[in-house]
């Protein structure tokens, strides 16, 4: 099974299913096919199934209701509030905090870039991701890997929708830390005036040495006004 839960997306009062192939991270609906080779059959609370058409086999991807991220964060404070040699654990294992940089003002028509910056004491390896933009006010022109993913072994995709949703996969073959480093550098142009005009995470899936989850602190969505 090449595929596994990786969580929920709600647009528009819609919910569908997010599932995760290596680095890449999308959503499915109940009839779809996946790769040409796995029909979506039924999406339920505790389970995906999936028809093999080669073999026309039933397979399940377990939906993990746990939040691992709440949780982790559960942990921390516990930790802190109990004082002394768990505080200072709790200090030592602290969630990986992603920031935006990017201009607070743009005119409109104008190019500009946005920089996703992170820092985390443990070892990152894999980062797939939904973001999130106003279409109606900005243009979607290109994302790249930032100099965190620099390397000749890693993988890098995306996907960009019209209803400004970008996915993207992306992973490094050795994971590695990180101090406010350039994880994706994405490129926007304005095509209309704004007060405040956002980009801001909607999933992530932070990922460690051999894929175990990373706790992060969701940063806050990035504004950007647009003036004439």
């Amino acid at each position: 099974m090449p595929y596994r839960y990786a969580g929920k997306l709600v647009q528009g009062g819609q919910q569908s299913v997010l599932l995760a192939k290596g680095d890449m991270l999308f959503p499915v609906n109940e009839g779809e096919t996946l790769d040409g080779a796995y029909r979506v059959e039924s999406i339920g609370e505790t389970q995906v199934t999936l028809m093999y058409l080669p073999l026309a086999r039933e397979e399940r991807v377990p939906v993990d209701s746990s939040l691992p991220v709440a949780a982790s964060a559960t942990r921390l404070d516990a930790a802190a509030a109990a004082g002394g040699g768990q505080a200072a654990s709790a200090t030592a294992a602290r969630p990986a905090q992603l920031l935006w940089e990017g201009p607070q003002q743009v005119e409109l028509g104008t190019r500009f870039e946005v920089v996703l910056r992170v820092t985390s004491d443990q070892p990152l390896q894999a980062s797939p991701m939904q973001l999130r933009f106003d279409p109606a006010c900005l243009e979607f022109v290109a994302v790249k890997p930032g100099k965190f993913l620099d390397s000749m072994d890693r993988n890098f995709s995306y996907r960009a929708n019209p209803d400004g949703s970008i996915f993207v996969g992306a992973s490094i073959q050795h994971p590695a830390s990180a101090s406010g480093a350039e994880l994706l550098v994405l490129t926007f142009r304005t095509v209309k005036t704004a007060a405040a005009a956002e980009l801001s995470i909607a999933s992530l899936n932070l990922q460690g040495a051999r894929g175990q989850a990373v706790a992060f602190s969701q940063p806050a969505a990035l504004k950007i006004a647009i003036s004439p």
